[in-house]
């Protein structure tokens, strides 16, 4: 049922509750409004006495500004043909597949290859935000608001996650050179740090007004079509500095599609344009020995010199890459990177080299600018990193064991070997992570603390989903205890650690069946549940699995049965 048939509005924006019609409520300029080139109002009383003179309707305005009031405003543009079926149901910038900025077409065929479908964009938003503005170098117009958005952005919770200091992290790389020069790098932070603002209540509200979130939207859209833009344009080559920047931009759409979006679909499309690029472009990921560093160290003063080979940003950012789609393996992605990179025999690929890339990247890059204390940090961090590396892989490969159904190489038995094989050889990390205090000024207690805490989590991954008629055993009793003594000292420490330890909690608290804990644990989730989608979905499951196991006690639910049909429903 359409137009004014339709149940009428109430949470509408003011124009559709004036005409009377359903309103899509997409803000700040909803579907409908922008099809018929209308004016969008947000706040606006709409009932009135009787007798008085209705408010005329507002065509929107032909150019893309604000009006006295500081109202964002939006133009329909040219409409462009796009089949409604594709079109996924929430208001995310990426509303239609055809939105992914490297869909297959020929203009793109020299950077992906040559498969797919020919998509078409539409953005969501295309206005300035304030009209205070300031031109950057990049030829992006920064707003008054823009600019406390940048301003904002290394002190996010998307910098806190990674835990490196912020003025020698991948970060700060991207936000003091590529973004200067880069708009579509620089919208990216903006819509970041936005939506950051938003979710935390950084940031006030008035009535009718854009949220920072729709600021953050806003820029992510149009990041999504400049970056498009960018791809299409014709060129005879593209030189790994590009290819380096061209990566940059798709992990920062990957991690704010995990952070700030709303549907697993959208990320598997980012994720799937990033394996196109490594696949048409395996050059930007090469091998990279100890001899090969050690005489750019020698050569770091001649000027033919170029960063970029001393440059391990891309394995960096590639590795995180991996770990956010180890992640969501059990909550949607039917395309796993993690299997791409493996199977392709690439070595500069595999998961373990980008990790060790990874942890000589800031003495790589910045040489002698590179403190003693920060080397001191990294190599006082390596191997509980390296504990949390490898508690991804295990978690991508526990999921791998149940999707492969038994046809795959890797057993649930060898599986576990493999798991006590790595408990021991950083057995002394989980002494320390026994005996220490949680307070502490170092970051290295702490990455100790989500190593331990992570590998544990998979430990019950295991037990549940590849055994879930077994009961637990002593290796799984430890783990809980584990799990329940560290995220208790995070908490105490600073509250803002357990945003890393989701997975944990949600382990946690479906495998304890002390009441006290698994209200505590459940208190702690819900905390988090105003976070990114993955927050969301923890607890979700939480609940579902809860629920069955609170309607038969002493039954441990089937987490394998319930993640299959969460799937298929989807």
């Amino acid at each position: 049922m359409s137009g004014r048939n339709a149940p009428r509005s109430k949470n509408g924006c003011s124009t559709c509750r004036r005409r009377k019609v359903k309103c899509g409520e997409e803000r700040p300029v909803c579907s409908r409004c922008l099809n018929l080139n209308l004016y969008c109002e947000w706040g606006i009383p709409v009932k009135r006495a009787r007798g008085t003179q209705a408010r005329p309707l507002q065509p929107a305005p032909a150019n893309n500004d604000l009006d006295q009031n500081n109202r964002l405003i939006s133009h329909a543009g040219d409409e462009l043909s796009c089949n409604t079926d594709v079109r996924l149901r929430d208001g995310s910038p990426l509303s239609w597949l055809g939105d992914l900025p490297y869909a297959k077409s020929p203009q793109l065929s020299s950077l992906f290859g040559s498969s797919g479908g020919p998509f078409l964009f539409r953005p969501s938003l295309n206005t300035p935000l304030t009209m205070r503005e300031m031109t950057c170098a990049n030829s992006l117009t920064l707003t008054e608001t823009d600019r406390k958005y940048f301003d904002y952005f290394p002190s996010s919770s998307i910098v806190y996650y990674y835990m490196k200091g912020w003025r020698w992290s991948s970060f700060c790389y991207l936000y003091s050179g590529p973004a200067a020069t880069n708009k579509v790098i620089m919208r990216m932070l903006l819509a970041m740090a936005a939506s950051d603002m938003h979710r935390h209540g950084l940031v006030g509200r008035s009535p009718g007004r854009p949220t920072a979130d729709d600021h953050g939207r806003y820029h992510y859209s149009l990041a999504v079509k400049e970056f498009r833009q960018l791809l299409e344009t014709p060129r005879e080559s593209v030189s790994i500095a590009e290819l380096e920047v061209i990566f940059a931009t798709m992990f920062l759409m990957v991690t704010y599609e995990w952070q700030f979006g709303h549907s697993i679909r959208h990320l598997q499309l980012h994720l799937h344009g990033i394996r196109s690029l490594l696949g048409s472009h395996p050059q930007l990921f090469q091998l990279k020995n100890v001899d090969e560093m050690l005489m750019l160290s020698e050569e770091k003063d001649s000027p033919s010199q170029s960063p970029s080979k001393i440059s391990f940003i891309s394995e960096q950012l590639l590795l995180w890459t991996l770990y956010v789609d180890a992640s969501c393996g059990p909550m949607g992605i039917t395309e796993s990177l993690n299997d791409f990179v493996i199977q392709s025999q690439n070595p500069a690929l595999h998961p373990d080299h980008l990790y060790r890339c990874a942890r000589l990247w800031g003495r790589c890059f910045w040489g002698e600018q590179y403190p003693d204390q920060e080397v001191l940090d990294d190599n006082e961090n390596y191997r509980a990193l390296e504990l949390i590396h490898n508690g991804f892989c295990f978690r991508h490969r526990t999921w791998k064991v149940l999707v492969d159904a038994g046809t795959g190489l890797e057993t649930v038995d060898s599986l576990a070997r493999d798991m006590l094989s790595v408990r021991e050889r950083y057995s002394d990390l989980f002494i320390t992570a026994k005996i220490s205090r949680g307070i502490s000024a170092r970051r290295t207690l702490h990455t100790i603390h989500m190593g331990v805490c992570t590998f544990y989590a998979q430990v019950i991954f295991h037990r549940r989903l590849l055994c879930p008629s077994s009961l637990p055993g002593l290796v799984h009793k430890q783990a809980l205890a584990g799990i329940l003594d560290i995220t208790r000292k995070q908490y105490t420490s600073d509250a803002r650690l357990l945003r890393r330890m989701q997975w944990p909690l949600l382990m946690a608290v479906i495998e304890t069946t002390d009441p006290g804990q698994r209200e505590w644990l459940r208190q702690r989730l819900v905390e988090l549940n105003n976070g990114h989608s993955e927050y969301v979905w923890t607890n979700d499951v939480a609940d579902q699995i809860l629920a069955q196991q609170e309607a038969r006690p002493g039954y441990y639910a089937n987490l394998a049965e319930l993640l299959r049909s969460r799937l298929e429903s989807q």
